[in-house]
């Protein structure tokens, strides 16, 4: 494992530290869950950037890139996950709304730096890197079509991130006023941000469940595939909804028939990978199977 990875690793560790430590917070000092000024910002924010760039990190370690390209990218991306958490982290403990919080001049810059960092120590790096992963990636068919999967989801969170800043720039309230990512009459721009982020993470590991089962890779492969089109179902669904300016969970027709073929594709790759894990004691050799006989 080269510096940078390891690097990169330990900054996703500390984020992950910061999700755990903020929830402690939030146990000990309560308060509500939702809205701009909540211990669930840093919670999530700590996880999602952590968990994120252990999926980047672990892909740029297998996509054979250049020494000079990798350190590139992976340090940026540390960089700048960990400056846009602290950042969020430190409103937080002001009492006050990190994103487009205009109320005074340090509250201005902080929102300034929290654009900045994303448009430029984000947003790049993980397009270079899909671009090159894509192409370059080292691993079996399944978990190459995981992964294909997975940072073609992330490129679609970045979208959504976009257009969920534009929509709270386009209210123009203040971010305690009223809730930002609301398009239209209830649509809730950051469930697809949100939904969309984790399947870079989510496909992957169930692409490496599969290893541990004795399905053959053609079947891996299918069941990779089916996988990643039910999260691709569910990432449409939330995207519909939204757009609609529907809530989350006032599905249409149409959402509702896309969701039920999501989920149930989703349902069957999940259970036809766990009914046939196995797992071989490293002491005794013994393996112990989930496939029913």
């Amino acid at each position: 494992m080269s510096g940078y990875q390891r690097f990169g690793y330990g900054v996703a560790a500390l984020l992950l530290a910061s999700s755990v430590f903020h929830g402690v917070v939030y146990v000990v000092d309560g308060g509500a869950w939702e809205g701009p000024v909540s211990w669930r910002k840093p919670i999530l924010f700590g996880f999602s950037f952590g968990v994120t760039l252990l999926s980047l990190v672990w892909i740029a370690g297998r996509s054979r890139l250049r020494p000079r390209t990798g350190r590139l990218l992976v340090l940026t991306l540390a960089v700048a996950s960990l400056a846009e958490t602290a950042l969020i982290d430190l409103q937080r403990w002001r009492g006050v709304p990190s994103h487009l919080n205009f109320a005074t001049p340090f509250d201005t810059i902080v929102s300034a730096c929290l654009a900045a960092v994303a448009i430029l120590g984000l947003i790049p790096p993980i397009i270079v890197l899909a671009v090159l992963a894509w192409r370059r990636f080292d691993g079996s068919p399944s978990m190459r079509l995981a992964v294909r999967a997975g940072l073609a989801s992330l490129l679609l969170t970045l979208v959504s991130g976009g257009l969920l800043i534009a929509n709270g720039r386009a209210i123009g309230l203040p971010p305690e006023a009223t809730d930002l990512s609301i398009f239209g009459a209830a649509g809730q721009l950051k469930v697809p941000h949100a939904v969309s982020l984790h399947g870079v993470q989510a496909l992957p590991v169930l692409a490496w469940v599969l290893t541990m089962t004795g399905w053959s890779e053609a079947a891996r492969v299918r069941l990779a595939g089916l996988a990643a089109a039910g999260y691709g179902g569910v990432v449409l669904v939330s995207m519909l909804q939204a757009a609609g300016g529907l809530a989350p969970a006032d599905l249409t027709v149409v959402s509702g028939v896309l969701l039920l073929g999501a989920a149930g594709a989703l349902t069957g790759a999940s259970a036809a990978t766990l009914v046939k894990v196995r797992i071989r004691s490293p002491k005794k050799g013994v393996e112990f199977s989930g496939e029913y006989r």
